[in-house]
């Protein structure tokens, strides 16, 4: 349409024939506009729906994960990948795919008109083909490598900056506000450092494919111009030419600066989808076993051995163990540091499975069992309550979502969390903050209850936290207690006189073996390891 508008203006008549094609060329104009319009609605609506899909399916197979899994690496580096290295994907799956296949079609169409119309210059523009592709391959790896040095810094920045956050009062108490801003600081010159080098990298790969382009343009012009002065080709036909030969050097430029964004996407999709294919250690049987609703909860240990690492030359964090504790019976752990007591009871809700033999829960092995079941089945009540930063109520709740207010109130008084609770503004609505920092340690203990009194579930794990809590708190703990352990099974690891004694009996571990096991009285007069831990640690 172009050249032959250039054609009608020098021939008779070429009012008309200019109007003619005018119009033409306004509705082609409209017609690409609303197609682009819908063109980068689909896409991106469709782009967007897909990168939910993959923060979604992130999210939940981090989720799968074993604490051990995140005792390896740090909260804000998997927070960089569910959002940085998303975000990286987010553009090239929303907006530079769009382009990309616009391009492909502009550049395979130019291709063609322009062999069907002037097959004679066609070589000179296609020469630029091979040498971008040579140029893209040369750049490409660099530019890869590049971006993954650069996300993973930016994953470094992330990580120091939650940590930070996350231990604020300790930054503040310690006075390292300056120290901390000092190591952020080194984490971004860093990024800054490897995104320059990036940047340059980039800046040569476009130079040289641009240089490429337009130097076949330049080529392409010369030699038209001296078709048209040899009367072979008409001013309109090299207008046609020209414009599809900078089509063409438009379209691989383009191309170049997709393959560029595309290299850069590989590294952050790469991350993504290590961590969306990394099977869980933790694995769901294929056919689940049945659980009663309410299972008695007896526990068996079977010569259970479990190392943290796998290796000979790695450290057993518990051998040979055998325990049977009965339904509703109460079972104290108690050792020295390191003896195996948290190990063991981070086992009972397949937080980890044994290296050797066989758990199990009411005659079932435990890796038989649904492990959403199991998990429901086993409340715990650790040391250092985790709250999350919501309200009373939805913390309380989060034990069985949509449990109704009364019960919810009935777990809190249960705990002795309603008398505090109803002081505070906004009683069972009032916000907990980050952690639940808003609440003194004995009123997030109390919370933590609650929310066990409210799961009431068949074997409860306690990781007693009464030892670092005011006389008042520890009284009301403890009376809490009392009424969280009637039914059920309990095991716990005992910092304190006081639990040693409320429990059926005792296990003594060491070095990750039962060393002894019976009652107070009688470990007392066996004069052994608990014995020895009694003078130095329960005495008053």
């Amino acid at each position: 349409m172009m050249g032959r508008l250039v054609d009608a203006a020098f021939q008779p008549n070429a009012r008309v024939t200019l109007d003619r094609f005018a119009l033409l060329l306004f509705l082609i104009v409209v017609a690409q506009a609303v197609l682009n319009a819908v063109q980068a609605y689909l896409l991106s609506s469709t782009g967007e729906r897909a990168v939910a899909g993959l923060r979604r399916t992130l999210f939940s197979r981090l989720l799968d994960q074993p604490p051990g899994f995140f005792a390896d690496r740090r909260t804000g580096e998997l927070t960089s990948r569910l959002t940085t290295d998303i975000a990286q994907l987010q553009g090239t799956v929303s907006h530079q795919i769009a382009e990309f296949s616009r391009q492909v079609l502009t550049l395979a169409g130019a291709v063609t008109l322009l062999a069907i119309t002037q097959p004679r210059l066609t070589l000179t523009a296609l020469a630029v083909i091979p040498i971008a592709v040579a140029t893209a391959f040369f750049f490409g790896r660099r530019l890869r490598r590049m971006s993954t040095g650069v996300q993973d810094k930016v994953a470094e920045a992330t990580a120091v900056a939650e940590e930070a956050f996350s231990q604020i009062r300790t930054v503040q108490s310690f006075a390292m506000e300056e120290w901390e801003r000092t190591r952020f600081s080194d984490r971004v010159d860093a990024i800054v450092t490897a995104a320059v080098i990036r940047a340059r990298v980039r800046g040569m790969f476009f130079g040289a494919i641009t240089f490429a382009a337009f130097t076949a343009v330049v080529i392409v012009l010369w030699q038209g111009g001296v078709l048209v002065s040899e009367g072979k080709l008409t001013a309109g036909e090299l207008i046609t030419f020209l414009i599809y030969t900078i089509t063409i050097a438009g379209s691989v430029s383009s191309l170049a600066s997709f393959f560029s964004v595309y290299q850069e996407s590989v590294g952050a999709a790469e991350r993504v989808f290590e961590l969306i294919e990394r099977p869980s250690p933790i694995t769901h049987p294929a056919t689940a076993a049945a659980l009663a609703s309410r299972p008695e909860g007896e526990l068996t240990l079977e010569r259970v051995s479990f190392q943290y690492q796998a290796g000979a030359d790695q450290p057993w964090a518990l051998r040979q163990v055998d325990l049977r504790v009965p339904a509703g019976q109460i079972v104290a752990l108690v050792g020295p540091s390191g003896a195996g007591k948290t190990t063991l009871v981070s086992l009972l809700p397949r937080f980890w499975d044994p290296t050797d033999g066989v758990i199990r829960l009411d005659g079932q092995d435990l890796r038989t069992l649904n492990l959403g079941d199991l998990r429901r089945a086993i409340g715990v009540v650790p040391q250092e309550p985790a709250l999350f930063s919501g309200t009373i109520r939805e913390n309380i709740a989060y034990a069985r979502p949509g449990a109704p207010a009364d019960a919810v109130e009935a777990a809190a008084r249960a705990a002795h969390a309603h008398e505090f609770i109803e002081r505070l503004p906004g009683g069972y609505d009032a916000l907990v903050g980050e952690r639940g920092v808003k609440l003194s340690g004995g009123q997030r203990q109390r919370i933590a209850i609650a929310r066990a009194i409210l799961k009431d579930p068949a074997v409860l794990i306690l990781d007693e936290a009464t030892s670092s809590l005011d006389n008042e708190s520890e009284r009301l703990i403890e009376d809490a207690l009392d009424r969280l352990l009637v039914g059920r099974t309990t095991v716990i690891i005992a910092h304190r006189l006081s639990t040693v004694r409320r429990a059926d009996r005792i296990v003594v571990l060491d070095h990750g073996r039962i060393v002894e096991e019976g009652s107070h009285a009688a470990l007392l007069e066996r004069g052994g390891l608990y014995a020895r831990l009694y003078q130095q640690q329960f005495r008053d």
